[in-house]
């Protein structure tokens, strides 16, 4: 999907999947991190491997599952430049 010129890939609910190899020329990866019914922070990692974004967002944390502590250790982790945002907005 591309958003104002750049181009965005949304995970959605999922778990690193091959397909995730093929992607390419990623500049925003949105990543789930909580590891319930989605990746953990580590299998995020190594979704951000494969897909190498230019920058990396840890996404379904904070308000229902998951917490702070999952986004930041996907952030300590990961091979590329990561974004947390405020679940706040």
């Amino acid at each position: 999907m591309n958003v104002r010129g750049e181009r965005l890939y949304h995970a959605g609910d999922t778990d690193v999947i091959p397909e995730m190899d093929s992607v390419v020329g990623v500049d925003v990866a949105l990543l789930p991190v909580c590891g319930a019914y989605v990746m953990t922070a580590g299998e995020a990692v190594e979704a951000a491997r494969r897909i190498q974004p230019r920058i990396a967002v840890p996404m379904h944390w904070g308000s229902h599952l998951g917490t702070r502590a999952d986004a930041d250790a996907f952030a300590q982790r990961a091979p590329v430049e990561v974004r947390i945002l405020s679940p706040d907005g």
